[in-house]
């Protein structure tokens, strides 16, 4: 096997000028080849020869001198003139890489298989392929250009940031909003102009991540660790929606994946919540003390007002809607919907109805268990019974016990009369009620509102 070996001439210059067009470059416009020469002998020293076809030669690119790790390598036909040659080592912008970080980098060169030793150490004119690509080349104060927003139509104007056009950013963004002349610009101000389109549009493609997030009152931002569409956090109001038309609606939500249609009154309304199941859902979290899951109230002063809780707990009884309006439903008559109304009393009081017929002048009527299981009968709550007789007789009395009632008829009669009969008895949960104190409404407040319209929002041009 023939040996070679390699007198390095001039090692790692850049293109010169003349080479051939056809040659890989950047997209800055410089060559990204690195041009070495050699001078090849055999161990003789007599002068290799061998113009054409010429000889196969690697060159790979090394992070040592000896060993180490290779990061390039080029594969070449080279032709040799009297021991003479020079070829062109093309780069991809990729490769550039290479010399990043300024490490040394060593070159080892293979020919016909024969591994040239030793390797010969890169020179600092091959580091400059990576001025094109130089760590600040592109920075403003230590910042990379990605960071900053470009436009061809950019105004920049006292506290105003204005683009006309589109664009991506995939970091933070910060902007911050000013006074100019006594009036408060918005930080951010986003317009569109199109039918179904989106002025301002946030999306989070993590499967955990929250599409925009606000914070007012310099407060603390308070999440979903799920993730949701929106984050909106604030010492007062997490969230203020407005509809401007008399027939508005203030804020419209859909649960339950309904995506084809939201549901809401046609004169308008503050809120028109849809799900399947539960269109609105309240919870107080409170362990104790005064709580309701829900307060409604018709605006108004002292008998034109009207309010109800729902689910409320007051000193400790449970109330499904306590306020201060009719109990009443709604009922189709022959002459339209009318309206009934329910009795109330002043204690909590369950009812039951049945009927009975009397054998030789008594009857023994038990009642339900289920429901006994529900009302209190003792000496300060008695079993209130009452008979109404369907059948002639000379009249009844009743004494009653735990569990239900006896119907004697008077005078020792011995008639088989039929009666119904009614009986009233305290709630078990509500044996100690009796017209206790009610709540007022909860304390109100009112905020004032203003308006800014959408032209003297858009930042000044």
């Amino acid at each position: 096997m023939q040996t070679f070996i390699i007198v390095t001439i001039v090692a790692f210059a850049l293109g010169l000028s003349g080479s051939p067009t056809a040659e890989l470059q950047s997209k800055d416009g410089v060559p990204m080849f690195i041009n070495y020469q050699g001078y090849l002998t055999d161990a003789q020293g007599t002068p290799i020869h061998n113009p054409s076809p010429g000889l196969a030669m690697s060159f790979s690119i090394y992070d040592a001198e000896t060993g180490g790790n290779s990061m390039w390598s080029q594969l070449q036909t080279v032709p040799v003139r009297q021991g003479v040659f020079n070829v062109k080592l093309q780069l991809s912008e990729q490769d550039t890489l290479i010399f990043r970080t300024g490490a040394r980098r060593w070159i080892q060169i293979v020919i016909s298989g024969q591994p040239l030793s030793p390797r010969t150490e890169i020179t600092s004119m091959a580091y400059g392929i990576y001025s094109t690509k130089a760590d600040n080349a592109d920075k403003l104060d230590g910042k990379h250009h990605t960071e900053f927003i470009w436009n061809s139509t950019t105004i920049q104007s006292p506290g105003n940031f204005y683009i006309n056009g589109a664009g991506v950013t995939d970091g933070l963004f910060a902007a911050y909003g000013t006074t100019i002349s006594g009036t408060k610009t918005p930080t951010i101000y986003a317009r569109s102009s199109k039918d179904s389109s989106f002025a301002v549009w946030g999306n989070n493609v993590g499967t955990r991540g929250t599409g925009i997030g606000g914070v007012g009152n310099n407060d603390t931002l308070f999440y979903l660790t799920s993730g949701s569409g929106g984050a909106f956090s604030a010492r007062r109001f997490g969230l203020f929606a407005y509809a401007h038309d008399t027939n508005g609606t203030g804020i419209a939500t859909m649960g339950n994946r309904i995506s084809d249609t939201v549901y809401t009154l046609a004169q308008g309304c503050g809120g028109a919540f849809n799900g399947t199941t539960i269109g609105v859902y309240g919870l107080a979290r409170n362990l104790s003390g005064n709580r309701g899951g829900g307060f409604f109230r018709v605006y108004g002063t002292g008998t034109d007002t009207t309010y109800a809780y729902i689910a409320y707990v007051l000193s400790g009884t449970k109330y499904k809607i306590l306020g201060d309006g009719q109990v009443s439903t709604v009922m189709a008559t022959r002459d339209g919907p009318k309206i009934l109304f329910a009795p109330e009393a002043p204690q909590p009081f369950f009812e039951d109805f049945g009927e009975g017929k009397l054998e030789n002048g008594f009857c023994r009527i038990n009642l339900d268990p289920l429901f006994l299981d529900c009302v209190a009968v003792d000496d300060k709550n008695p079993l209130r019974v009452f008979i109404t007789l369907t059948d002639n007789c000379n009249g009844v009395y009743v004494k009653s016990d735990a569990t239900g009632f006896n119907v004697y008829e008077l005078n020792g009669g011995r008639s088989n009369a039929g009666f119904y009969w009614r009986v009233i008895a305290t709630r078990k949960d509500g044996k100690d009620l009796r017209l206790p104190p009610a709540p007022t409404a909860p304390a109100e407040i009112g905020v004032p509102v203003k308006t800014q319209p959408a032209n003297t929002a858009s930042p000044d041009r």
